[in-house]
């Protein structure tokens, strides 16, 4: 394959900007490090997505745990899987416990799906992701047959004036052979009491929404 192609393409970004520790989203932290982007104005936030969502019902497609964490509670993970599967056997979901027991058993391929490499924090709007995360994508499709990837990008809480919080998450659609960012959204949950489950269950639902139709 040729370097240029695996260089992550980015357009300048409408609307949207992320930014690192400290506040806003973090817009796909999917960037080689030969990449650039243009600088935008202002963050995006709940209802902010780009491109589509296929049809995906009969199709494999690989959940990815959530990458960082900057509000909402801990078993927000668990909470978007069992979200998920309430919708059926619509979509061939790869579980993350799945992943990691395929991983345990080829020690070789050396990939830590908990802390996949989104370390790029930059501005811009994401058209394919780079090495070294399509390698792993690449490499993680090969091994669960999942030509698709759900990435959770970022979780966080907004704090809202009457002192609860709502839960915001920032996902990705990929494709695996490729690292074209099908789709990139943030969705929002109901507020509710600062790391409560149910303000994070809200998000995760409205994300399985979203994805699954």
């Amino acid at each position: 394959m040729q370097v240029a192609s695996r260089r992550a393409e980015l357009l300048p970004l409408r609307g949207g900007v992320p930014l690192g520790v400290g506040g806003g989203f973090l817009i796909l932290l999917l960037v080689a490090s030969t990449g650039c982007a243009a600088r935008a104005s202002t963050p995006p936030s709940a209802g902010y997505e780009r491109g589509g969502i296929p049809e995906l019902r009969g199709e494999r497609v690989l959940l990815l745990p959530l990458q960082v964490r900057a509000g909402g509670h801990p078993d927000l993970d668990r909470e978007l899987e069992f979200a998920l599967r309430q919708g059926g056997d619509r979509v061939d979901w790869i579980w993350p416990e799945a992943t990691r027991e395929i991983l345990r058993r080829s020690p070789g391929v050396g990939i830590r799906i908990d802390d996949l490499p989104v370390r790029g924090f930059m501005v811009g709007e994401l058209q394919r992701v780079g090495d070294p995360l399509f390698g792993d994508l690449y490499r993680l499709g090969a091994l669960t047959s999942a030509p698709w990837a759900l990435l959770p990008v970022e979780a966080r809480g907004r704090a809202e004036a009457d002192g609860t919080e709502t839960v915001e998450i920032a996902a990705a659609l990929l494709d695996t052979r490729t690292g074209r960012v099908v789709w990139f959204g943030i969705v929002a949950g109901t507020p509710g009491a600062v790391g409560s489950l149910p303000a994070s269950s809200s998000a995760a639902e409205a994300l399985a929404r979203r994805v699954t139709g």
